[in-house]
């Protein structure tokens, strides 16, 4: 069974299928009653007849387009990897395509990106800002009235949803752990300052010390970003300058692997002399000798909720912008369960 057409319609599926129209119409949309055998026999025209559905020409007849925006700091960390799997796959069962774009945490970029997936007729649009992004850098969407749903780095003052971990108090479980096991000189690989969970675990991790009556003297705190090469260079530039420290809060489980491969190095035993703690809770934390303590922010979860709050705007939800704080999770493992 073949057409030499350029375009295969409806109407060539109904005559290869030997149904009407409006059948072919309601198996594509997945609409009326008919029966099992019938969804197969058409949905088996179209794949004979190469059929793909031409998705401008619906929105151009609905109104409604089916693409979802979605701009990435750093598609290569697995914290967003995670959520963009559970974003997708949400959004998939709502019959919605999200677009993905990396846009290296730069500002620049990111704005460009927003305005190519604009120009590109997205229903919607999900987004992780980058450092340096300004409420000013929305105004694009908000003048146009496409929904804009942020994740995990939030921009105070902006009037749009938010979904993410609470990384205050993610880094106050790390901290209230590594003090009942009795540490009392700590040091911290924080995050980039210029982002929510960078700057909030690094105040969780403070505060909390301060309010154990920890010395600022025993309390070492170093910004940095969030990947291998960070935990690395900053671990050594630690014991260059000698800091004593016995419990080492890292911003993520990637800075925490790239920072015990220097302090291994130089004669410190995870999860003996020297405790470690990260955050994400990445697949592979469990399985690194010593196992790794970690926070568990639930990527995967948040992406979820990003989707359904995105498609209950898409809906026509004109409730007030919400911010909602997903409840972290400590999971003790050996890299920190020694007792001093």
């Amino acid at each position: 069974m073949s057409l030499k057409k350029s375009k295969i319609t409806v109407s060539d599926i109904a005559k290869a299928a030997g149904v009407s129209v409006a059948t072919v119409s309601n198996t594509l949309n997945d609409t009326g009653r008919m029966s099992e055998e019938t969804k197969v026999r058409v949905k088996k025209a179209m794949q004979e007849l190469g059929f793909v559905r031409d998705y401008n020409a619906a929105k151009l007849r609905s109104g409604r387009s089916r693409l979802i925006g979605v701009l990435i700091p750093d598609i290569s960390v697995p914290l967003f990897a995670e959520f963009c799997n559970a974003l997708e796959a949400v959004l998939s069962e709502h019959g919605y395509l999200p677009v993905v774009a990396n846009v290296s945490d730069d500002p620049k970029r990111q704005r460009a990106m927003m305005e190519e997936v604009i120009g590109h007729g997205v229903a919607g649009i999900v987004i992780c800002p980058s450092v340096g992004t300004t409420r000013g850098d929305f105004d694009i969407a908000i003048t146009r009235g496409i929904p804009v749903i942020t994740f995990s780095r939030k921009i105070e003052g902006l009037a749009l949803d938010y979904i993410g971990s609470d990384h205050y108090q993610a880094a106050q479980l790390a901290t209230e752990h590594l003090l009942e096991q009795g540490h009392r000189k700590f040091a911290m690989i924080a995050g980039l300052r210029e982002t929510t969970p960078g700057r909030e675990r690094e105040r969780g991790f403070s505060e909390t010390l301060k309010a154990a009556g920890i010395p600022k003297s025993d309390i070492h705190v170093r910004f940095c970003g969030y990947t291998r090469e960070c935990g690395r260079k900053n671990a050594l530039e630690m014991l260059a300058t000698h800091i004593e420290f016995s419990a080492l809060v890292c911003h993520n489980d990637l800075v925490s692997v790239g920072a015990a491969a220097e302090l291994k190095k130089a004669g410190r035993v995870i999860g003996e002399d020297l405790a470690l703690v990260g955050f994400d809770n990445l697949p592979e934390s469990e399985a690194w000798t010593p196992a790794l303590t970690s926070v568990e922010g639930y990527s995967g979860a948040i992406g979820k909720d990003v989707a359904n709050l995105l498609i209950r705007r898409l809906e026509g939800d004109k409730a007030p912008p919400a911010t909602q704080w997903i409840e972290p999770l400590l999971l003790v493992r050996a890299s920190s369960s020694f007792t001093m």
